[in-house]
């Protein structure tokens, strides 16, 4: 994945003002400056940093429902007010960019808006970081988003869903892409699987977008992945998207990549062939990472942070220089995935995407390709320091590339077309 840089740029000190401002609005902060406030910062968002870090991490949780462990500390801090303003001011713009990455990696393999509306719905959206993602995502790396659209916002906590329904108003605003008038409506209600996501009269929606919702449940991934399927065709419009994020630890990653297997064996029981994987997949392959127990997949995106969210990350003893996040993209379209996503040129067998980072080995160096024979490890013998192999990296795309050798020692006897 190779972020766009002026996305990459896009949240600096305009930014910081922006977020500012309306924290100052939304009573989170006492006044602008508070950001700039080593004394403040200390005393009222670090600790809740690093006790909400802790959670997300499941450090210690890696046998509980961590929605269970949120639940409880969301309520019963000692400070509600505070907490929620943590957690805009420090996950909500993080976890917006990785959205918006993901949306930029869609427009780079060339995918474009074929509906001509737009409706979305997120799913547990919180202070609406996903959908800011999306508008992000299509102000620095557009597919074609027509000015015609709205989002709805699903939300079990009704001060942040009020928040986010602020926020997203004001960030499209912001950015000023011709997007402002999009339409925003909440919905204050708990998502239940168990009885479908979405009530049986609710429309078709052309986008359906959860980031960070699995991380919160403990549900059947079997019967989670056959009710996503009834849903999708009851709610998702034709050439409609699915986006989903989560978090890149090993747990949270490998539940993805299990319930990516358990719709693509509920879709071939179906015999469905309206609905297929796009991202990061290029197919619909064997998951590599899944054979092996200690193994999972994610991506990693750089971006330039805030100068505040700098200074939070120094006094929290945190790095969020890099992101990680493990993601799914699908579509409901019997198009050609090479129709669909023109940048793929070459034939399924010969499209390989890098899911290690590439490290020296000599003169040769060594990464991890996923393609439709899985996973392999993999080295290459650059040519000189202009061959394009000696650039490549974590998910980069590599096209009409000849691979050699089993899957746990493979050989590139060349590198193809790198999708820019």
């Amino acid at each position: 994945m190779r972020v766009p840089e002026s996305l990459s740029l896009a949240f600096g000190k305009e930014f910081e003002h922006l977020i500012a401002t309306f924290g100052v609005e939304q009573k989170l902060i006492p006044e602008v400056s508070a950001l700039q406030s080593p004394r403040y910062l200390a005393r009222s968002i670090v600790p809740h940093i690093r006790k909400l870090s802790e959670l997300f991490n499941r450090t210690s949780l890696e046998k509980k429902d961590q929605g269970a462990s949120l639940d409880p500390y969301w309520k019963d801090s000692s400070n509600p007010a505070h907490l929620r303003m943590t957690y805009f001011l420090y996950f909500m713009p993080s976890n917006l960019f990785r959205v918006a990455a993901v949306w930029s990696e869609l427009a780079r393999l060339g995918f474009r808006w074929s509906n001509p509306r737009f409706r979305a719905v997120e799913f547990g959206s919180g202070p609406a970081s996903g959908a800011c993602g999306i508008a992000a995502g299509e102000k620095y790396a557009p597919v074609g988003l027509p000015a015609n659209g709205n989002w709805a916002l699903i939300e079990q906590d009704k001060a942040v869903l009020n928040l986010g329904a602020s926020w997203l108003k004001t960030y499209l605003s912001y950015l000023g892409t011709g997007l402002e008038d999009w339409g925003v409506r909440t919905f204050h209600r708990k998502l239940e699987p168990t009885t479908g996501f979405l009530p049986k009269t609710a429309p078709k929606f052309d986008l359906w977008l959860m980031s960070y919702y699995m991380n919160e449940i403990d549900y059947p991934l079997e019967k989670l992945a056959s009710q996503m399927i009834d849903d999708w065709a009851n709610h998702l419009e034709e050439e409609g998207l699915v986006i989903m994020v989560e978090p890149a630890l090993k747990l949270q990653s490998r539940r993805i990549l299990e319930l990516r297997k358990e719709i693509l064996l509920e879709l071939e029981r179906r015999k469905a062939d309206w609905m297929q994987v796009l991202l990061p997949c290029l197919g619909h392959q064997a998951c590599g990472a899944l054979a092996n127990p200690e193994d999972w997949c994610h991506e990693e995106v750089s971006w330039w942070r805030p100068p505040y969210f700098r200074t939070l990350d120094k006094m929290a003893g945190l790095d969020r220089k890099t992101l990680p996040f493990s993601y799914l993209v699908l579509v409901k379209s019997r198009r050609p995935r090479e129709v669909i996503l023109p940048a793929l040129t070459s034939s399924a067998d010969k499209r390989h995407r890098l899911v290690s980072p590439a490290h020296k080995e000599g003169k040769e160096i060594e990464f991890f390709l996923c393609g439709q024979e899985g996973k392999r490890r993999t080295r290459y013998h650059p040519q000189n320091s202009t061959d394009p192999g000696a650039q490549i990296n974590r998910g980069d795309i590599l096209m009409d590339t000849e691979i050699r050798g089993d899957k746990n020692s493979s050989r590139a006897g060349n590198i193809g077309k790198i999708v820019d």
